[in-house]
């Protein structure tokens, strides 16, 4: 898992930069400030003091060598290095991340700059659960927002920047950071935080001068298409079985690609999780029983998608039209009196996980028909688990 998370870093980087590119670069430094989000009742207890610390960052500026380049309007490919404090030294501790982002830019004036950026990395925590808790059959005395030391990093945001002269910038900002396992271990409430941030940005003398370069933009080759990804992972439940199990996804979509940059994609996701076989303490599913039936769930989702050249990056968002566990939860009312909900019902997140998912869905290219696939899927904030997968596109 962590080398495959590596090699996504180093490809994503390596595809995506070329030789003028490379040279065209800038260094930032920033300083962060912000707070953690109490979206679950055990971060309740757990946040205290505010978020601080400091990301590095260098930044190459795209130059027109590949199509997409001009369709986003010339965006810059960063790699950051964050280094956080998370206002609860003893249970939290402190969060280092490495990532690589898009930085867009929405308006670029002669002196003033808006960006929105987006990226996704890996993060590393040195307080978890196992090292936290004076109890492991109790969450309250351990660190129950994070289940591992490694895991994913998610960072997304606008900033501001101002031009000082002399290659100096100065530059403020706003954004969502996230650090999570994907539920492959336990326990994983996982930390979303709001930071702001103000920094300084340098670029070199000999980089100022190099100018994007525009080239008629070739019509598509073809607007419609169809993909068929099958993928798998692992996942625990609950931190008190110390079990792992397998899962795995197929998904089917029709899409459309409405431009060079997007594309529009419908389709029908089919998903088994090994957990759900009624051998746990996790009392959120009323399962006595293991039963094949309960751990498979299907649904039809929207998926829009940006291109990126070899790379496709997009949220889908979902709808389950099969689902056995909706009358299994929550725990209580399942085991009171049987259940009968309709498609769509209303329902609270943190005792079940309700009719809607999502999936943050990542592929790369490998040749015109193969490509490599990673996926999130969640409920809402909460992560189900990561699909490692691949693909094949018509």
């Amino acid at each position: 898992m962590k080398k495959m998370a590596v090699s996504c870093l180093i490809l994503f980087l390596l595809t995506n930069m070329q030789a003028q590119t490379n040279k065209n670069y800038s260094v930032k430094a920033e300083y962060l400030f912000g707070s953690i989000m109490q979206h679950t009742r055990h971060l309740e207890r757990l946040v205290k003091g505010p978020v601080m610390g400091a990301e590095v960052a260098l930044e190459w500026q795209t130059m027109g060598e590949q199509n997409w380049h001009q369709y986003f309007a010339f965006p810059s490919i960063g790699l950051g290095v964050v280094g956080l404090d998370l206002g609860n030294p003893e249970m939290l501790g402190q969060l280092a991340a490495v990532y690589p982002y898009l930085n867009f830019r929405l308006y670029d004036g002669r002196n003033f700059r808006v960006n929105l950026k987006g990226g996704a990395g890996m993060s590393f925590l040195n307080k978890t659960f196992n090292n936290t808790a004076t109890n492991l059959n109790d969450l309250n005395t351990g660190n129950a927002a994070i289940g591992s030391v490694v895991n994913v990093y998610f960072a997304g945001g606008g900033s501001l920047e101002y031009k000082l002269g002399d290659g100096f910038s100065a530059m403020a900002g706003f954004q969502w950071n996230h650090a999570s396992n994907g539920s492959f271990y336990q326990p994983n409430s996982g930390i979303n935080m709001l930071n702001t941030s103000l920094g300084v940005i340098y670029k070199p003398e000999f980089s100022r001068s190099f100018v994007p370069r525009r080239s008629e933009i070739p019509p598509l080759d073809k607007k419609w298409g169809a993909e068929i990804v099958l993928a798998g992972g692992a996942r625990e439940l609950y931190y008190r079985d110390d079990k792992m199990f397998p899962t795995g996804s197929v998904a089917l979509n029709v899409n459309y690609q409405t431009g060079n940059h997007v594309r529009l994609g419908l389709g029908v996701d089919g998903f088994y999780d090994g957990v759900y076989n009624g051998d746990t303490h996790f009392k959120r599913t009323y399962l006595l029983t293991d039963e094949l039936k309960n751990k498979f769930r299907v649904g039809v989702s929207l998926q829009p998608e940006l291109v990126f050249g070899r790379i496709q990056a997009g949220i889908h968002l979902g709808l389950y039209v099969y689902n056995p566990l909706k009358n299994l939860e929550p725990y209580e009312d399942a085991k009171n009196g049987l259940l009968s909900k309709p498609l769509i019902y209303k329902y609270n997140i943190e005792e079940e996980d309700g009719w809607f998912y999502t999936r943050a869905s990542f592929k790369y290219a490998l040749t015109k028909h193969w490509f490599l696939s990673l996926g999130l899927k969640t409920h809402m904030q909460k992560a189900e688990f990561i699909e490692w997968g691949t693909g094949f596109r018509l």
